[in-house]
Order: structure tokens, then C-alpha cells, then sequence
């Protein structure tokens, strides 16, 4: 059997031709995942309501302080709006985010926030904060930290209000109480940019979405779907993070259940898995590996994918993009492999990377559709993303929009538009902060 038909069997086995999965059903799976997790059904999606509303217009000309804290990173600006709707960053000042260095406890935590906020603290009185860890949002648009992920360490944190913690350490350290801190995360403050990025252009509805690192959206939801919070005005509207990441319900073969049982978090965020750049270069390369022992290549190309100890996304990018570089190993094993195993080797890679964009565009399609906006062809659907994976691995963008066409046509026809916005989690911050 030759190397392409063998990787092709393969392939079409572990469910990763998109030509042969049923798109749509995912989508209506999504979709359905959407509706219990607002009802606080059984789901995999926890569809969690932030508190943060889109009704307000942005205040021109008021300053307010907005923080950033993602990954291993803080950065802390004062951030306005001209009198055309264009951001205004000032003093912005970039730190590593307190626990990346080394273990702290609780009250360390919060006074080395306030350390890195009292450059800045005089210069407004709100602070929108975008603080991109698991946190149990509260109606007074505070969060409650669940836990801490990104190799954070702090101590006794869990459980706290990291705003009230936040307000208490400034004034411990000489500074005015804010008059409000709003908590938010990354694709929360993404949709907020999105919604203020094109002044004067006229939108139906806005999503938030994160495709980097992990993968999450936001979209507005109207109070009176989300019932497993009582008391909510149900002539109001918020956004609402689903978590996306968790979804459970994709398309996942054996090579993904293996894949899945060698993390560190076995059966959970099994979407994330499928598409983000945390694991998207380890599950091509558990894939290849896997393809090896089942006689997918010759032997010297078997035992040379076996030796790999690792691939990360951004050198499974630079092999779709340059398969004949240098210093990248599957190029390595690739040039010095039989055209048949090298197409071969590349296939399943670009088969891999072919699936995470359409079940990205079953992610989005399904929220587009959940909204029940984008009817008028003139008023799309505005999803802004931000992230690496979504812009910067091959091809992706263009799968994405292209599998999302699909999805929605027909009955299901919708318009929308996909944008990027600089700096979105900062400028989200600081338009959370001006309209909440």
C-alpha cells in the first residue's frame, strides 16, 4: 500500500477529513450545548454571564486606567477616547505578572498588582481590568479567581476578589480607592474593542473571540435566555463567555482520545485540544507518531518521526509554510524521506490543521446563530479575533471564512465579518470600564 493511500485511511479512521464530517451537525451540537449550558443543564459549554453590558455608548475624553493581565504578562495604561471614537494609550508600561517568577502568597499578590498600577493611579479613578483566568464573575462586575493557569503561583489567592483585592492593596499603598474596577477576560474585551473599532459603520450584533494559545468566544445574550440566574432584568442583555474551549461534543477519532489521555487534563477542554497553538503541534506530532507505528511510512521515516520529543505549533507552522527549511524537524525527516513519505507526513499535518479551522468556523457559525442577528445583508455580525493560531498559521483565516460560507447558507444564511483590532484586551478594558 503506498504512503498516500495508507495516510489517507488513516486519516478518513481518526475522523480528521473534514471533507467527510457532517459540519452542520456540530454546529446544531454546538448550538444545542449553548442553550443547556444557559439553562444550567447538563453541557460541556459553562456559558458564563459576565455582568458586562454593550448598551452605553464610550465616553469621549474621560480617562480611565486599564490593566492587561494574560499569560505571564501585565501591562497597565491610561487609555482615552478622542473625539472621533480613536484610543488615546498613554503610560503604557509592560511587567511580568506577579507569581510568573516565583511562588508568592496572597497579600504579596495584591500588593505587587498595586505597585504595578500607583504609576497610573492618580491619573484616573476607574480601572478596567482584563484578567484572563478562570474567575467566577459577580454582579457588581467584580470576579472571584477559581484558580490560576499559565504557571502562575500565588498563594491563598484562589477564592479572592481580585478587584476588592486589587482597591484594598492601592490604598495600603497611599493611593485613592478606584471608583469601580470591572473584571473581564480576554474575549470579552476583545468584543468591546470590536464594537468601538469602526465608528460611523453600523453592525447588527458583536462576538469576541480568542484562537491563540487557547480558544474562547463572547457574545451577547439576552437576560431573559440566561435562566440559571434569577432576577435578571429580562428586558436586558449581556455578554456571556461560553467557554468554547470546553466544548465536548467535536469531532474526536482515537488519535484525539490518546491524545487527550497523555495530557494533564484528560476529558476536559477536548475542543481546545483539536485547535488551539497549546496543542495543535502535539497532536500533529502524537498523529504522525501514531501513523508511524501503524506502517503509514518507511521504516527510516517511521524511525525518524519516533524520535521527535516534541513539536510545538510554531514549528508545525513553519514546516506547512517551509517544508524544506533546515532547522525544523519534520522538514528534517521530510527531505531525507521518499517524495511519498515526505507528501505523506505533510498531508497529515495540513489535515490536522484543515480540521481546527473547520471546527473554528463550527464555533463561530453556531454563536452567529445564537444571536439571531445578521438577517439584514446590510448590518453583518462583527467577530473580532485575536490570537496567533487564527492569523499567523497557514491558511487558517481563509478556512475558517471559507467553511463558515458554507454553515451559513440557506436557511441558516447570516452575514458577518471577521476583523482584528491592536491591542483589543487593553482597549476592551478601558471601554469596560468607561460603560459599565
Amino acid at each position: 500500500m503506498s504512503g498516500h493511500s495508507s495516510i489517507e485511511r488513516f486519516l478518513a479512521r481518526n475522523r480528521v477529513v473534514t471533507g467527510r464530517l457532517d459540519l452542520q451537525k456540530y454546529c446544531g451540537a454546538f448550538l444545542a450545548e449553548m442553550s443547556r449550558g444557559l439553562q444550567e443543564r447538563p453541557s460541556t459549554l459553562p456559558m458564563i454571564p459576565t455582568y458586562i453590558e454593550t448598551v452605553r455608548e464610550v465616553f469621549r475624553g474621560e480617562r480611565v486606567i486599564a490593566l492587561d493581565a494574560g499569560g505571564t504578562n501585565f501591562r497597565a495604561a491610561v487609555v482615552s477616547f478622542d473625539p472621533e471614537g480613536k484610543p488615546v494609550i498613554e503610560d503604557l508600561a509592560r511587567h511580568a505578572m506577579p507569581g510568573a517568577d516565583g511562588e508568592i502568597d496572597r497579600e504579596e499578590f495584591f500588593a505587587a498588582l498595586a505597585r504595578l498600577v500607583l504609576p497610573v493611579a492618580r491619573r484616573a479613578g476607574a480601572i478596567g481590568f482584563c484578567f484572563s483566568y478562570a474567575v467566577e464573575m459577580q454582579a457588581d462586575k467584580d470576579g472571584r479567581l477559581l484558580y490560576f493557569t499559565k504557571e502562575i503561583k500565588a498563594r491563598g489567592v484562589e477564592g479572592e476578589h481580585i478587584g476588592r483585592g486589587l482597591a484594598r492593596a492601592l490604598v495600603a499603598a497611599g493611593a485613592q480607592a478606584p471608583s469601580r474596577i470591572v473584571l473581564l477576560n480576554d474575549t470579552v474585551a476583545t468584543l468591546l474593542a470590536g464594537r468601538n473599532a469602526q465608528p460611523g459603520r453600523r453592525f447588527d450584533d458583536f462576538v469576541g473571540v480568542v484562537c491563540g494559545t487557547g480558544i474562547n468566544a463572547a457574545y451577547v445574550e439576552g437576560n431573559s435566555q440566561i435562566r440559571k440566574v434569577p432576577g435578571l432584568d429580562p428586558s436586558g442583555s449581556q455578554i456571556v463567555n461560553t467557554e468554547s474551549g470546553s466544548f465536548g461534543k467535536g469531532a474526536y477519532g482515537p488519535v484525539d482520545d490518546g491524545f487527550d489521555a497523555s495530557t494533564a487534563t484528560p476529558g476536559k477542554y477536548r475542543h481546545e485540544k483539536t485547535i488551539s497553538g497549546a496543542y495543535l503541534g502535539a497532536l500533529c506530532l502524537f498523529g504522525a507518531q501514531q501513523a508511524a507505528r501503524e506502517g503509514c511510512f518507511a521504516a527510516d521515516t517511521a524511525s525518524g518521526v519516533a524520535r521527535i520529543p516534541s513539536l510545538s505549533t510554531r514549528e508545525l507552522n513553519d514546516f506547512l509554510l517551509y517544508p524544506d527549511t533546515a532547522d525544523n524537524p519534520l522538514a528534517a525527516i521530510s527531505r531525507r524521506a521518499p517524495a511519498e513519505d515526505g507528501q505523506a507526513l505533510y498531508r497529515l499535518c495540513d489535515a490536522f490543521v484543515e480540521r481546527a479551522a473547520a471546527m473554528v468556523a463550527v464555533n463561530l457559525a453556531a454563536i452567529v446563530l445564537k444571536t439571531g442577528k445578521g438577517r439584514d445583508p446590510r448590518y453583518p455580525v462583527c467577530i473580532t479575533v485575536d490570537g496567533t493560531t487564527f492569523w499567523q498559521l497557514r491558511s487558517f483565516r481563509s478556512r475558517v471564512e471559507s467553511r463558515m460560507r458554507s454553515l451559513l447558507a440557506g436557511a441558516n444564511e447570516r452575514a458577518w465579518e471577521i476583523t482584528s483590532v491592536d491591542d483589543a484586551p487593553l482597549l476592551g478594558a478601558a471601554i469596560a470600564a468607561l460603560t459599565n
